[in-house]
């Protein structure tokens, strides 16, 4: 206790040096319009570490003095706040918390919980996770029935074992005889090193393939003093991401009928060969492109990756979802004849297992015959491992997420608990379910309901609640468009759900040639509706760049009328290391001509 006395104490007397310093500077620059009432900082982390809480109450301290009144805290590791919702919970999960709700009660800093993702649910009851339909072909053999499995690569097309003029290579990428997992040569990666264009991609298209339907890519890779990103990516034809897992460059591993215990790691330089595999789905795309490699280039090391017997071939009911009858309609695997005009009845000529079809003895269908099978595949670790949307067509996907907020309410206090920042953002793959027949005519509409919804039942539950969202799943400036990434349809008037009570905390990225934070920002203002700038990000070399062309666009639309734009939130995903410049872009905030600062 004296530890933090004598921090709020040290705390008050520079806030006062401070505010006397600039008085006379604020006598001349009173806001009047789009002032920064709610002044946070973005924190993301295991609280239950050490290290992290330490970093936490320190950031906690710095905003208090300059001038922050909240901390937007988003919890990960062993301290995520769902975790409540499968208890029994650690010690060290509610004493953490305690001490934070303390440090930012002693410095007069709101919490701001932000939980409550699209993927919250799934966590609880993984049967709701997204699921795509898909067919894949079937063929019977020795009472079984198993994935005709055609390969995507023609014989020997990912063995490397002759030059295929299909793969395309960038410079560093090549044919090697060092090295192979078996034959004779495999593929060569020269890590890109500053001063090339810092690319080392191996790629490849693949056409008239059939839409909703499942592959299993499997490799074998090998790395000596290789420190760049290496990773394997999956596109349309558009270039839009069918495959990219954002918790695993090089996937995650089928193993039994699960997933593997780890992410598809390169191995260590005497590690020697490592065999992965990752599962993918078409989705709404007929044609694919795969790309394998490195996208950035390494300021230290010249290493090299090889990779060897690359293979791509279509699965069947892998990761099927069928969903329990309690939650509502299931998921049904359906199994016709290869032209589709006899149904077979489950449990009497096929039983469902892992990757295959067992025949009881009441079968019908004949040794060898080919079959039509319709099931419904998991989306889960096409873009993420942790993060993959549950369906929100069943009533219990909201009253999970109400569960969830009213556990982090008795967790954090009511006084830390009257706003609430909800993580719907860059969301990569829904709107698959055939159960919202009533809602899902676009994934605009769909994510439109289930906003709406989610908004009106905590707001049913808390009438006073202040709600937060993350701007880009609602702009179509940013992510709702046409086509976004495994969304299964246009993306467009999603914004259609959104409360005007509800905040947009508004994270476009204002570089040259990126996004347009103007044209967004009016946007909102259009729909009457408050925002919040969620600016600097993790560049260092551009982070006063980025700042200045937030401002800069705020002044501009400002003057066309754009007015609700009540708040700034210094943002960073770095951990630990994102709060170097606290300091720098508050001074910066405050010292701006015409600045929006309280002083």
């Amino acid at each position: 206790m004296m530890t933090r006395r004598f921090a709020t104490t040290a705390i008050a007397l520079a806030f006062a040096s401070l505010t006397t310093a600039s008085a006379a500077y604020a006598a001349d620059t009173a806001c009047k319009v789009n002032c920064f009432e709610k002044r946070w900082v973005y924190f993301g982390g295991d609280i239950t570490l050490v290290g992290t809480r330490q970093k936490l109450i320190d950031v906690i301290h710095r905003a208090a003095v300059l001038g922050y009144n909240g901390i937007a805290l988003n919890t990960s590791g062993q301290s995520p706040y769902e975790a409540m919702l499968k208890p029994p919970l650690a010690p060290i999960f509610v004493s953490s918390f305690n001490e934070i709700v303390n440090a930012a009660k002693a410095n007069g800093i709101e919490l701001i919980p932000v939980s409550g993702g699209m993927h919250i649910p799934g966590y609880l009851k993984p049967e709701l996770i997204e699921a795509i339909p898909t067919t894949t072909p079937f063929i019977v053999k020795d009472g079984q029935a198993t994935p005709v499995g055609a390969s995507l690569l023609p014989v020997g097309g990912g063995s490397f074992e002759s030059t295929d003029d299909l793969w395309g290579r960038d410079a560093t990428v090549s044919y090697d005889n060092s090295a192979s997992h078996t034959g004779a040569q495999s593929i060569k990666f020269a890590q890109p090193l500053s001063g090339g264009n810092g690319k080392a991609r191996l790629f490849r298209a693949f056409r008239n393939l059939r839409k909703n339907a499942a592959y299993r890519m499997t490799y074998s890779v090998k790395a000596t003093n290789y420190d760049t990103r290496f990773r394997i990516m999956i596109t349309d034809d558009g270039g839009m991401p069918v495959y990219q897992n954002a918790s695993a460059d090089l996937g995650w591993s089928s193993v039994g009928g699960g997933w593997a215990t780890d992410r598809n790691n390169l191995p260590l330089p005497s590690a020697g060969w490592a065999n992965y595999n990752l599962d993918f789905n078409t989705g709404d795309s007929n044609i694919i492109k795969l790309y394998i490699g490195s996208w950035s280039a390494s300021d230290t090391r010249a290493g090299n990756v090889w990779i060897d017997d690359v293979d791509i071939r279509e699965i069947g009911l892998a990761h099927t979802i069928r969903r329990a009858p309690d939650l509502g309609p299931i998921l049904p695997v359906k199994v016709y004849s290869k032209d589709q005009t006899v149904e077979y009845k489950e449990g009497v000529d096929y039983d469902v297992k892992v990757e295959m079809l067992t025949l009881p003895p009441t079968t019908t269908i004949k040794e060898g015959q080919e079959l039509y099978v319709s099931w419904y595949q998991s989306a889960e670790n096409m873009t993420t491992k942790t993060a993959t949307p549950a369906s929100a067509c069943y009533p219990e996907y909201f009253n999970i997420q109400k569960q969830n907020f009213n556990n982090i309410r008795g967790l954090l206090g009511e006084a830390n608990s009257s706003k609430y920042f909800i993580y719907y953002d860059e969301n990569r793959v829904f709107n698959w379910d055939p159960t919202c027949t009533t809602m899902r005519e676009s994934a605009g509409d769909y994510l439109a309901y289930n906003f709406k919804t989610y908004q009106d039942t905590l707001l049913k539950e808390h009438p006073g609640l202040d709600l937060y969202v993350w701007h880009d799943m609602f702009d179509p400036n940013s992510n709702a468009i046409d086509k976004y990434w495994q969304v299964h349809g246009s993306l467009k008037d999603s914004h259609k759900g959104l409360n005007t009570t509800t905040t947009i905390v508004n994270w476009t990225d204002s570089m040259p040639n990126r996004q347009n934070p103007a044209a967004s920002l009016t946007f909102f203002s259009q729909l009457h509706m408050k925002q919040i700038i969620a600016g600097y990000y993790d560049d260092r070399s551009s982070q006063m760049t980025e700042v200045k062309a937030w401002m800069d666009a705020l002044d501009t639309v400002q003057q066309q009328g754009v007015t609700g734009v009540n708040g700034f939130m210094y943002t960073t995903f770095k951990g630990n290391d994102g709060y170097d410049d606290l300091e720098a872009v508050t001074k910066y905030l405050k010292e701006r001509p015409g600045s929006r600062w309280p002083q």
